[in-house]
């Protein structure tokens, strides 16, 4: 048998090397046999926050079931209802971060995936308050950002259910099916925290000014960041630590209220 010449032998090894690690790794998106078809997405396990929580389910105002996460102390008098905004890549994990605060504070909280049509999403926050009541909650707080921030008051102000106290981040006077004017919050009676950042824009800077013009006994809070709802939040720094310390001390403030009126 003919020997085969020096450098074509270390040609055919390094040949045979390329080949095997294309072949396990996918990195060069050709050689690969899964080449071309989309990663698998993040298994639930991986998306869920640290902290300890729930899964739950309850019943929407529509009478449709929901899915849920409920964090903090089972006996927690005070209830918080988390809802996230309406773009197709906001989740109940956007509020991850100020549910585990919330709940490392003695509360319990309550956060959801909600369900389409978007105009109707204030019946998940119906659903989600419903479900506190009828689970021992003494107070409810709802509060959301954009379009949770529009379904959270839009529920306060409907009255189906008592509610403690509102947060609105980043939320507009009209969209999806809801519309706020002077008249229609008039007679707002249980603490308000409004929260925007001082460029969004979505217009929720002016509309959040106009809101806390309409109601003289809300909380401003007007924050130096062009960015829009939770997205503050998961940008970080000073902003985001001022939204957080914002919203967690808003609700040990209902909490320890000692006179209360329903929203």
């Amino acid at each position: 048998m003919s020997r085969m010449p020096r450098t074509a032998a270390l040609a055919f090894l390094l040949a045979l090397g390329l080949t095997a690690c294309s072949s396990s790794t996918g990195d060069d998106g050709g050689s690969s046999p899964s080449a071309g078809v989309p990663s698998a997405a993040p298994s639930e396990t991986a998306t869920k926050p640290s902290g300890p929580y729930q899964d739950i389910e309850f019943t929407g105002g529509d009478g449709e079931p929901r899915q849920g996460r409920l964090y903090g102390p089972e006996d927690a008098p005070v209830v918080v209802v988390l809802s996230h905004m309406g773009s197709d890549g906001d989740s109940q994990d956007d509020w991850a971060a100020t549910a585990q605060a919330l709940a490392e504070r003695g509360h319990r909280v309550i956060t959801y995936q909600r369900l389409r049509p978007r105009y109707q999403v204030w019946q998940d926050v119906i659903g989600a308050a419903r479900y506190a009541r009828e689970n021992g909650a003494e107070k409810v707080v709802l509060a959301g950002a954009s379009l949770g921030a529009m379904a959270s008051l839009h529920v306060a102000l409907e009255r189906s259910v008592p509610i403690d106290g509102v947060v609105w981040v980043a939320g507009l006077l009209g969209a999806n099916g809801m519309r706020f004017d002077q008249a229609g919050v008039d007679g707002v009676s249980c603490p308000v925290l409004l929260a925007t950042g001082d460029g969004d824009s979505y217009g929720a800077t002016e509309d959040t000014r106009q809101l806390h013009a309409w109601l003289p006994g809300s909380e401003l809070l007007v924050l130096p960041s062009p960015r829009h709802g939770t997205d503050i939040l998961a940008e970080g720094g000073a902003p985001a630590e001022q939204l957080e310390t914002a919203v967690l001390d808003f609700v040990d403030g209902v909490a320890t209220a000692e006179t209360f009126t329903p929203c």
